[in-house]
C-alpha cells in the first residue's frame, strides 16, 4: 500500500495511530545513559566540594580577616558562607525539582 505525504500525516495524527506514546521507563537501557548519569553525578559532587570549600574558607576569612586588619573581611567571609550553602541547596533541590516537574507535566 503506497501513501503520499499527506495521507501518512493524516494517519499519524489520528488517535491510536502508528506512533506509540512515549514511555520514559523504556529508556532506562538507552546507550550512553550510564555515562551521562556518571557525568552529572561527578559534576554535582564537584559543586558540593566547592560549596564546602567556600563555607570553610568563608568562615576562615570572617574570623581571621578582621584580626589581621583587612577591611570588610567579615562581609566577604559571610558572603562565602552564604554562597557555599546556596550551592549545596541548589544541588540538593535539583533532583527533587526535576522529578516533581516531570510528575506534574507527565499527565
Amino acid at each position: 500500500m503506497q501513501y503520499d505525504i499527506w495521507s501518512m500525516w493524516w494517519h499519524a495524527a489520528q488517535p491510536g495511530g502508528p506512533v506509540a506514546p512515549i514511555d520514559i521507563e523504556d529508556g532506562r537501557n538507552a546507550p550512553g545513559l550510564s555515562a551521562m548519569e556518571s557525568l552529572v553525578n561527578s559534576i554535582a559532587m564537584y559543586v558540593l566540594v566547592g560549596g564546602l570549600a567556600a563555607v570553610v574558607i568563608g568562615i576562615g576569612i570572617a574570623v581571621v580577616g578582621p584580626r589581621l586588619g583587612f577591611q570588610h573581611a567579615r562581609g566577604v567571609g559571610i558572603g562565602g558562607v552564604v554562597g557555599g550553602v546556596f550551592l549545596g541547596a541548589v544541588v540538593g533541590l535539583a533532583s527533587i525539582l526535576v522529578n516533581f516537574m516531570y510528575s506534574v507535566f507527565s499527565g
